[in-house]
């Protein structure tokens, strides 16, 4: 019996001797974590629209005279069809010009009588005017010869005026491009008899495009106008985003979506991009630049407070911070930490405040 309670006291002395070893032997436990550095950025607050690229200006090309349309060819000969490219002041089409022409010749003729007939009243007057002071001619017949000047110059106005119009139509049996602009309908061909309802073509700008975005009111007052820029990506191109500046608001809110719309320009010089292609538009507001951001994945956050945990001689140390807006990947610092601050993104969640830790790549 003796024996066995010598025997259970050594065990229990041997436990307690190795207990007390192994508690004053256990390495203090080390966390790998891997770290970035904060650092000084431009960002904004963002969001995503979807639209399409439109003309600026879609024009219904029709004559102001009546006549048979004699050409659809441009100055050259070449005959216009549905996508060829015009310039403005391009000639691209033309109507039978002979009655208009004979007008035209009638109306300068009638100019040339009035200019006459003025002439020979004239030198009525001043001959009357001359007997006058001899008393040879009475002073009625000086007042009839001014009235018949006076006429003959209201006749030579007429005539002008009427010279004018005539020359108008004439000039108006050739009908020329308004703008740079593709034609987008071809409506009449050669032969047929037109008037002013008619159209010949419908023509459409190409260049510059327009993009239009609808805006929640709620972020409008963050738009600026002329800086607010926009980072477009067209369905047909998506390897090839663009960014262009937001160019004009509209003055009216939508009463329906309480949206504001906007407009870009886009550059279309090379014609690549049409109208009606399905575009997407990243619009930056809000915009900062040289701003301190550390990763989103360095975030912290303990109730309603945030914090990074920053590194002092291998030590995790959780620090406060106060943050502003978030982009993309990566989130403002408004104070706390400094631009070029080691902070852990990965492995924070096994940390706290004053653990021993270990940086990996």
């Amino acid at each position: 019996m003796l024996e066995k309670s010598l025997s259970r006291i050594l065990v229990v002395n041997l436990l307690f001797a190795g207990a007390i070893l192994s508690a004053t032997e256990e390495p203090e436990k080390v966390f790998a974590v891997r770290t970035a550095k904060s650092e000084s950025r431009t960002i904004a607050q963002t969001i995503v629209k979807t639209g399409s690229l439109s003309s600026p200006a879609i024009v219904d090309i029709s004559p102001r005279v009546a006549g048979r349309l004699l050409s659809t060819a441009n100055a050259e000969g070449k005959e216009l069809e549905e996508g060829a490219l015009v310039k403005k002041g391009d000639v691209i089409a033309t109507l039978d010009a002979r009655e208009y022409e004979a007008k035209l010749e009638a109306a300068k003729a009638a100019v040339q009588y009035a200019e006459a007939a003025l002439k020979d009243k004239t030198r009525e007057y001043e001959r009357l005017n001359k007997l006058l002071e001899k008393s040879v001619a009475t002073q009625q017949e000086v007042d009839l010869a001014e009235s018949a000047k006076l006429c003959a110059e209201a006749e030579l106005n007429k005539a002008k005026a009427e010279l004018a119009a005539a020359q108008l139509n004439f000039d108006e049996t050739k009908l020329y491009a308004p703008m740079d602009a593709a034609i987008s309908a071809k409506k009449l061909y050669p032969g047929a008899m037109v008037s002013s309802s008619d159209v010949i073509y419908t023509i459409t700008q190409t260049n510059p495009l327009r993009v239009l975005f609808d805006i929640p009111t709620t972020v409008y007052p963050l738009l600026k106008v002329g800086s607010t820029t926009v980072k477009l990506t067209v369905d047909a191109y998506p390897e090839a985003p663009v960014e262009l500046v937001v160019s004009e608001a509209y003055p009216v809110a939508n009463e329906l979506t309480r949206t504001v719309t906007v407009k870009a320009t886009l550059e279309n010089n090379d014609g690549k991009y049409k109208p009606g292609m399905f575009v997407s538009g990243e619009i930056f507001l809000n915009q900062r630049d040289n701003i301190v951001v550390v990763p989103y994945a360095a975030i912290h956050r303990i109730v309603n407070k945030y914090y990074v945990y920053t590194i002092e001689n291998d030590i995790a140390k959780l620090t406060p911070i106060t943050v502003g807006i978030r982009y993309d990947d990566v989130m403002e610092v408004t104070s706390g930490i400094a631009e070029g601050v080691d902070v852990v993104v990965d492995g924070k969640h096994r940390l706290a405040d004053g653990v021993k830790i270990k940086v990996v790549q």
